[in-house]
């Protein structure tokens, strides 16, 4: 009895909750229709805040919540439930979004196909845009991927991928912050995960995203042109750090940090930031 209740899952579905009530229900059981069903759910309930919801929710036996008292914020609730995850794979699902049934499945297809994989995510499909977003892949030995993430990506598609897990990442890959907004840490994430293994995409929109006035990111393009100009410099520099202990040439990433920083060359920085570099004044 108690070896069973020691077993690891396959999978830990981590998810980072605040305020979640009209979203949580439709978000767990998109993974409780799952077709691999050797899951568990983390369910980090920010702040304890009420939810009544989570009190059935908590009624099943896949479904562990988490109650921290004080407001931990996206990055740090994220950190706490990656924390608790136990599986030998594990993701993060944001509370407002969902899986489409095959998820899981197609994404542990993808990494049982490739050794090197570290990590595997779908395309996304959103209420906003009338086509999938496409997921980029990081592929290559370790300095190609550093060289790749640093030229190239943006987008946060890798928050939600499905990874390989063991006990000491929720330390490695704990996200970094970025004060006093926490702007662009998904992406810096990538980079952690990058150094990790590559970055697979499952070719399929199996990941749908909800647009609404309190998503994380949509208060980041509010913020004044300084503020935001001053968190990217940030975010690139974090991600300097990040691999200076696996790059030997110095210079070359110097280098790299020097054309992250000018976001008009890195191929999917925001728009927002892009215009801010154009800018006289801001530079």
């Amino acid at each position: 009895m108690f070896g069973v209740l020691k077993r690891r899952p396959l999978v830990s579905v981590c998810i980072p909750a605040y305020r979640a009530e009209a979203f949580i229900n439709e978000t767990v059981q998109s993974v409780l229709d799952q077709t691999v069903q050797d899951f568990e759910i983390v369910i980090s309930n920010d702040a304890g805040y009420v939810t009544h919801s989570l009190n059935a929710l908590k009624k099943n036996p896949k479904i562990r919540v988490l109650t921290p008292r004080r407001r931990l914020g996206w990055v740090d609730n994220s950190n706490a439930a990656l924390a608790h995850a136990r599986g030998h794979h594990a993701m993060i699902l944001p509370h407002d979004d969902r899986l489409a049934p095959t998820y899981i499945a197609r994404c542990l297809e993808v990494l049982e196909q490739d050794a090197q994989a570290f990590a595997a995510v779908s395309d996304i499909d959103t209420d906003l845009l009338k086509r999938p977003m496409i997921a980029s892949e990081v592929c290559g030995e370790l300095p190609e991927r550093i060289e790749h993430v640093m030229r190239n990506l943006y987008r946060g598609f890798t928050y939600r991928a499905l990874m390989r897990w063991k006990p000491g990442y929720a330390k490695r890959l704990a996200l970094i912050h970025n004060p006093p907004h926490d702007a662009f840490v998904d992406t810096t994430w990538i980079m952690q995960q990058a150094c990790l293994g590559a970055l697979r995409r499952v070719p399929e929109p199996l990941y749908f995203k909800r647009y609404h006035a309190n998503n994380t990111h949509t208060g980041w393009w509010e913020l004044p042109a300084p503020d935001l100009l001053q968190a990217w410099q940030v975010h690139c520099r974090q991600m300097h750090t990040i691999v200076a202990p696996h790059m030997p040439n110095k210079a070359k990433l110097d280098q790299l940090l020097d054309l992250r920083l000018d976001a008009r060359r890195v191929h999917e920085a925001p728009p927002e930031v892009k215009r801010l570099i154009t800018t006289p004044r801001l530079t």
